[in-house]
């Protein structure tokens, strides 16, 4: 012991301190510490709301970009079925242009073969007018000269009834 108060160890002050530490200690643990642990618990809790968040808002961003690419997908399918059934649509309409083009072809076709046969007949019968006429004035000139008037008028009867038959 003579060894320690040569150092100026003194007991009682060793045992007042420590009392007094500890009396402090219970102080601090019952008015700071718990509200320490308090705000460090809060803080804590805290943190693992906002990860808890980030997560979610994490998943939820990936399951929109999930969402949003199937769309866009589906987007995209219906406007190649729309392309598809356009071009469909407008191969269809073409075929039924030439159809119908074909058709005015050929009752334009049709038309002028008719009116050739309409001209055809209309220009057989000035041709047999004129050859009646001819034959007529024809007739009655070498008549004139050779027969009497009432034969070639009787001719003349003759020539235009068998020329009636013909037409």
């Amino acid at each position: 012991m003579d060894v320690l108060k040569s150092l100026g160890v003194d007991f009682r002050l060793i045992l007042v301190q420590g009392i007094g530490f500890i009396i402090l200690f219970l102080i601090l643990k019952k008015f700071l510490f718990g509200r320490i642990m308090d705000i460090i618990k809060s803080r804590e809790d805290e943190i693992k709301a906002r990860y808890a968040k980030s997560e979610e808002e994490k998943n939820e961003s990936a399951r929109l970009k999930a969402e949003y690419e199937n769309r866009i997908i589906e987007i995209e399918s219906e406007a190649e079925k729309k392309i598809q059934t356009a071009v469909k649509e407008a191969k269809e309409i073409s075929q039924g242009i030439m159809q119908e083009t074909r058709k005015e072809a050929e009752n334009i076709k049709q038309k002028a073969a008719s009116e050739i046969e309409q001209q055809k007949r209309k220009a057989l019968a000035e041709i047999r007018n004129e050859v009646v006429n001819l034959s007529i004035l024809s007739a009655s000139k070498i008549m004139a000269e050779t027969i009497d008037p009432r034969i070639a008028e009787k001719l003349v009867d003759n020539a235009i009834e068998e020329i009636g038959g013909l037409s």
